[in-house]
C-alpha cells in the first residue's frame, strides 16, 4: 500500500508538471473575403452557433480581417454563413492562422485557407454541413469571374455550396465548416506517459514482491 501511495504521489506530480502555469488565450486571425458577404462564429455546438464573432459587411471587392481570442485547449467549431445577396456568381475565399497554444485546424497545422479538402457545407443550416465545397478555382492569376484577389494566400481557393457561376447562381446562403481541435502540447504528453509509467513500475514490483 505504501508503494501504491508513494506512486500515486509521484503520477500527481507528473500531472501537476505537465499541467504548467495557466495556459494563455489562443488568437485566431481571419482573413478573407466573400460574394457577398460573410458573417464567422465560434461554437462548440453545431446547433447553437451563439453570437457572431465577426461580421464582414463589405463586399467582395474588400478584405476582412479580424484576430478572436480563443479559449486555451477548447476544441470548437469554426463557422462561416455566407451570403450571395445579388445571385451570381459566389464565392468565399479565405485564409486563417491559429497562435498562442495548443490549438490546431482540421489539417493539423496552425493555417488554414479555404479549401473543398477541410471544410463541409450546406445550403441550409451550420448542423446539415456534411457535403464537399465545390471548388471555383486557386487564388491565382486566372481566378474565374473576379481574378485573382490579392488580400489572401495564392493557395486559397474560392469554394461555395454550388457550381456558382453566372447562369447557375442564385441567391442564398452557404453554411461553412471546419473544425478547430485542442491537442496536448509534446512535454505535457510526454509527463503525463512519465507518470503512467512510474504506475505501472510500481505495480509490477508490488506484484514480484508476492
Amino acid at each position: 500500500m505504501r508503494r501504491f501511495a508513494h506512486a500515486l504521489t509521484l503520477a500527481a506530480s507528473a500531472a501537476a508538471l505537465a499541467a504548467g502555469p495557466a495556459a494563455f488565450a489562443d488568437t485566431l486571425t481571419v482573413n478573407g473575403t466573400a460574394d457577398d458577404f460573410f458573417k464567422l462564429y465560434i461554437a462548440t455546438d453545431l446547433g447553437n452557433p451563439g453570437a457572431v464573432a465577426f461580421d464582414k459587411t463589405s463586399g467582395w471587392s474588400s478584405l476582412g480581417s479580424a484576430a478572436l481570442t480563443l479559449q486555451p485547449g477548447q476544441s470548437v467549431y469554426l463557422l462561416i454563413d455566407a451570403d450571395n445577396a445579388f445571385g451570381g456568381p459566389a464565392m468565399l475565399l479565405a485564409d486563417f492562422t491559429l497562435s498562442g497554444g495548443d490549438l490546431r485546424f482540421a489539417n493539423g497545422q496552425t493555417s488554414l485557407t479555404t479549401d473543398t479538402v477541410n471544410w463541409k457545407v450546406s445550403e441550409t443550416s451550420f448542423a446539415t454541413a456534411t457535403q464537399t465545397p465545390v471548388s471555383m478555382g486557386v487564388n491565382q492569376p486566372g481566378l474565374q469571374i473576379w481574378g485573382q484577389f490579392a488580400g489572401v494566400s495564392s493557395q486559397a481557393t474560392a469554394i461555395w455550396a454550388y457550381q456558382a457561376d453566372w447562369s447557375q447562381g442564385h441567391t442564398g446562403h452557404a453554411y461553412f465548416v471546419t473544425q478547430i481541435t485542442a491537442v496536448p502540447e509534446p512535454e505535457t504528453a510526454l509527463l503525463w506517459l512519465a507518470g503512467v509509467a512510474v504506475l505501472a513500475g510500481f505495480k509490477r514490483r508490488g506484484r514480484a514482491g508476492r
